[in-house]
């Protein structure tokens, strides 16, 4: 049975380049399954050939994805389009799971704690012109910054089938998971220990099961 050395490149939570021996005839999906479960790896995963412009699908074999001997797999993370503004706009709060005892952010320099009891959980500053824009505001920053750089509403938490995503809703101002900087209306799963950016108010997520 013919083996194969590569190179992964994991880029969720910055792992980096893992050099791996695997059988050639190892599906995608099962190496995926073994990747998310060894680097303890949140959310959904897709692995394509370096330079490739599509994931791989995840019933192929290795060997009939193209993948050869020193080829470099890239590791991502699968981000999906979202319909959260809708969600925002029909303003309702619908409670996390049962399960989760408490889920919230810890604020870098004064560790303030804020509790999200719903979502969508908006992240942002209250709105005093229009208290009814502050129904799903879960995490109001106006107390932490002297001169606002995060904007009324600046992102947001959803929970879907067990997994947390976060997601930026102004594109005027950039938002960054871990350092990398959010595109609009794509939602990025978001895991435990997660850092957040939002304007110059830095983050942590953190969730108690």
């Amino acid at each position: 049975m013919e083996r194969l050395n590569l190179t992964l490149d994991i880029r969720p939570n910055e792992i980096g380049y893992r050099r791996i021996n695997v059988r050639s005839s190892l599906l995608v999906a099962n190496l995926l399954a073994e990747i998310q479960d060894k680097f303890n790896i949140d959310g959904t995963l897709q692995l394509m050939l370096e330079q490739a412009e599509a994931p791989m699908s995840l019933r192929s074999p290795l060997e009939h994805a193209g993948v050869g001997e020193g080829s470099t797999l890239v590791c991502e993370r699968l981000i999906e389009e979202s319909g959260t503004l809708d969600v925002i706009q029909r303003g309702v709060r619908e409670p996390f799971e049962e399960h989760f005892t408490r889920v919230y952010f810890t604020e870098e320099h004064s560790l303030t704690e804020y509790d999200l009891a719903w979502q969508p959980a908006i992240v942002g500053r209250k709105d005093h012109r229009n208290p009814s824009n502050n129904r799903l505001l879960a995490v109001d920053l106006e107390d932490i910054e002297d001169l606002p750089t995060v904007s009324r509403h600046h992102a947001c938490i959803t929970l879907n089938e067990g997994t947390f995503f976060f997601e930026t809703i102004q594109p005027r101002n950039p938002t960054y998971l871990d350092g990398a900087q959010l595109k609009p209306g794509i939602r990025y799963p978001i895991a435990p220990g997660s850092v957040i950016q939002v304007g110059r108010v830095s983050l942590t997520f953190q969730i108690v099961g």
